[in-house]
C-alpha cells in the first residue's frame, strides 16, 4: 500500500485511459489491499469501537512494557573495572551511584512516532528515579553534563565531581526521539553534541561506569569505546524506560536480547551488513588486495545478532537430521531438521538467542555469504542444557530470480549451516541439495 505521494489520485484516470495503466494491474493492486484487510479481519469490524479507547497505561500494560524494554535491551560490552570484577550487574548494596547524562532525568524515551501531546500526558520514568528505588540505601547524585545537542560543556566538571564521589556512575547518552525516524537522517552517527566529551571525562576519573544508550538507531562510539567497561544499548525503552533500564544495570533482569543491526566502527563503514554478497577477493590478513580499510578492521564494532548476558552460553556443533536433500523433495514440501545443544555454563539464570544462518555456496545468482533462517529465545538455568531444533524447506534453501514475472528456484548444491550466538558463529554443518 503506498502512502507516500498522490501520484495515482491525481494521475491515475489520465494514465489508464491513456493506456499507460491496465486495469488488470489495478485490479491485482486493489486486491491485494483487500486480501490484507480480510486476513486483518477488517471487514468482520469495519468501524472502530471508541468506547474501546485505552485512556492511558493500566498497571498490566506498564508491567509489559517495563518486562518488553527490560528484555528487548543488548548488553554491548561488559567487562571489569580496576581490579574488581566486570561492572554489571551493579550490587542492589553500592553505597553511592552517580547518574550523569542528558537523558538521566528525561522522561521523553518513548521513542520517534510519539506526538508530542502524549508524550506529555504519559511521561516515561526517568532513569534517576528508577536507580534510586533500586538502590534505596545509595547516595544517588545526578549531574547533566551537556545537553543532548551543542558544544556547551560548562556543565562537564559537576559531572566529573559526581563520577569521582561515586562508587559507580550511570552515564545515560544517546539521540532524541527527534533524531530518529522519518526525516531525521543525520551524516554523522557518533554521539551528539558534546556527548562523547562527557564520556570521555567521566573515564579519566579512573572510576567504574556503565553507558547506557538511548536511540532508534546504531551509532558509531568512536575512541571512547575503549576506555568504557560496559555499554547497554537501551534503544527507546517506552513508558516503564526507567524502570526497565534499571533491572538490567541491577541483574533483576539479566539481559537477553540481539543487535537486529550491525554498528559500524565509522560511518566510512556504511552499509554494513551481514549478508552482504560474495566478493572475489574476501578479507585476507595477509594479502594487501583483498576487501579491507587501510585503516580499521573489516568488520563492525558489534555484528548482527550480537548480545552478552551476565551468565556464560555455549552452543555445540550443530546437526542434520540428514546430510543430503533432492531438490524436488524441498519443491513438493519436504524439510529437514538442524539442530544445536546450547548449555548455561554460567552460575544464574539466563537467556540465549540461537542463530540459525545459511550459505548457499555456489548459485547461478550470486548469494549473501549468510542468510538468517531462523531465531529460537531459550531461558535456562545455570548449568542447564536443551536442544534447540529448526526446520528447513524450499523458502529457507532456495531464492527468487530476477526475471520481470519472477521465478522461485531451489537448486543443486551445498549449503554450509551455522548454528550460534551471532551473525559471526562459526560452528556448522553441510547439506547437499541433489
Amino acid at each position: 500500500m503506498e502512502m507516500v505521494s498522490t501520484n495515482l489520485r491525481e494521475h491515475g484516470r489520465k494514465l489508464l485511459r491513456a493506456g499507460k495503466i491496465s486495469e488488470r494491474r489495478l485490479d491485482d493492486a486493489v486486491a491485494r489491499v483487500l486480501r490484507l484487510k480480510f486476513a486483518l479481519g477488517l471487514f468482520d469490524h469495519p468501524v472502530v469501537d471508541e468506547g474501546a479507547a485505552i485512556d492511558g497505561p493500566t498497571a498490566a500494560t506498564r508491567k509489559a512494557a517495563r518486562e518488553t524494554g527490560a528484555r528487548s535491551m543488548v548488553l554491548l560490552k561488559n567487562e571489569g573495572a580496576g581490579s574488581g570484577g566486570k561492572v554489571l550487574p551493579l550490587k542492589s548494596g553500592v553505597k553511592s551511584v552517580a547518574v550523569v547524562g542528558p537523558f538521566g532525568d528525561s522522561d521523553d524515551l518513548l521513542g520517534t512516532w510519539v506526538v508530542p501531546a502524549a508524550a506529555k500526558k504519559y511521561p516515561s520514568v526517568k532513569v534517576l528515579d528508577a536507580v534510586r528505588r533500586a538502590a534505596p540505601d545509595a547516595k544517588v547524585t545526578y549531574a547533566r553534563g551537556v545537553d543532548p545537542e551543542g558544544k556547551d560543556t560548562s556543565g562537564v566538571p559537576a559531572a566529573v565531581a559526581a563520577a569521582k564521589a561515586a562508587d559507580v556512575t550511570v552515564v545515560v547518552v544517546g539521540e532524541p526521539p527527534s533524531m530518529s525516524g522519518e526525516a531525521a537522517a543525520r551524516s554523522d552517527i557518533g554521539l551528539p553534541g558534546a556527548q562523547e566529551r562527557l564520556v570521555e571525562a567521566v573515564a579519566r576519573t579512573g572510576k567504574p561506569f556503565v553507558v547506557v544508550l538511548v536511540g532508534g538507531r546504531p551509532l558509531t562510539m568512536g575512541g571512547w569505546l575503549e576506555s568504557a567497561p560496559a555499554v547497554l544499548e537501551a534503544w527507546h525503552p517506552g513508558v516503564e524506560a526507567g524502570n526497565a533500564i534499571a533491572d538490567v544495570l541491577f541483574g533483576k533482569v539479566n539481559p537477553g536480547g540481539k543487535l537486529p543491526v550491525s554498528f559500524p566502527r565509522t560511518v566510512g563503514q556504511i552499509p554494513i551488513h551481514y549478508n552482504h554478497e560474495s566478493t572475489g577477493r574476501p578479507y585476507d590478513a595477509d594479502n594487501k588486495y583483498t576487501s579491507k580499510y587501510l585503516d580499521l578492521p573489516p568488520d563492525p564494532q558489534f555484528p548482527f545478532g550480537h548480545g552478552l548476558s551476565y551468565t556464560t552460553f555455549e552452543i555445540g556443533t550443530p546437526k542434520l537430521s540428514r546430510a543430503s536433500v533432492p531438490a524436488g523433495s524441498l519443491r513438493d514440501g519436504d524439510t529437514l531438521e538442524v539442530s544445536g545443544t546450547v548449555s548455561n555454563t554460567g552460575r544464574r539464570k539466563g537467556d540465549e538467542v540461537v542463530q540459525l544462518y545459511v550459505h548457499d555456496l555456489a548459485a547461478s545468482i550470486t548469494q549473501p555469504v549468510r542468510k538468517l533462517r531462523g531465531f529460537r529465545r531459550v531461558t535456562l538455568g545455570a548449568g542447564r542444557s536443551t536442544v534447540v531444533r529448526f526446520r528447513l524447506g524450499a523458502a529457507d534453501l532456495g531464492f527468487w530470480t530476477n526475471d520481470p514475472h519472477g521465478e522461485f528456484l531451489v537448486e543443486e548444491g551445498r549449503f554450509d549451516l551455522y548454528v550460534g550466538n551471532s551473525s559471526t558463529a562459526k560452528s556448522k554443518v553441510t547439506l547437499t541439495v541433489t
